[in-house]
């Protein structure tokens, strides 16, 4: 989809149900969009109030300072995510690095409006400060978790940005139905 016509596309990948309602409402008063909402069936935990929520949707990306450990300074890594699943295991190796690493300074964005990864130029809900405020800093290492292609990710939020290097890396591991036996 995001191959299409940016005047026309939206993808959204909310991380919990609160801000998949509020995704929802919003999708359904627009008109002359085709919206692509990516959510999970699975019981997942509740991160964001509503009041939250919908302000976490309405910037379509942002800190969540509640998360982070950076305390609004340079961070050490940002660890970025998108959509449900993303989130719940970026959330779960956040807790890890900080019972491991506890002086690392941590940064956790989420990514609720994919689009917002692009700069403005190409798309209308383009971000400029995207990348460059909320996701990477010069001196941080970033890790996006994201379940799909880095290249749409390296496309998005990178290729217009050529001063901030970045390499997307996919390692595929079956689905969420896959089973182990």
């Amino acid at each position: 989809m995001v191959n299409k016509k940016s005047e026309v596309i939206r993808v959204y990948l909310p991380p919990d149900a609160n801000t998949l309602l509020s995704v929802t409402d919003h999708c359904l008063r627009s008109r002359h969009y085709v919206n692509v909402v990516v959510a999970g069936k699975q019981p997942a935990p509740q991160w964001l109030g509503m009041d939250e929520a919908v302000r976490h949707c309405t910037a379509g990306i942002g800190i969540w300072e509640w998360a982070s450990s950076d305390r609004g300074g340079e961070p050490d890594v940002v660890m970025a995510c998108c959509g449900d699943v993303p989130t719940l295991e970026t959330l779960a190796a956040v807790q890890i690095l900080r019972r491991h690493l506890p002086a690392l300074r941590i940064r956790v964005v989420n990514v609720v409006d994919l689009m917002k990864l692009q700069p403005p130029q190409e798309h209308p809900h383009g971000c400029r400060t995207a990348t460059s405020t909320s996701c990477s800093r010069p001196t941080s290492r970033f890790v996006f978790a994201f379940h799909g292609y880095p290249w749409l990710i390296h496309r998005l939020a990178y290729a217009a940005r050529p001063r901030q290097p970045a390499r997307a890396r996919y390692k595929e591991e079956g689905s969420t139905t896959t089973r182990s036996t």
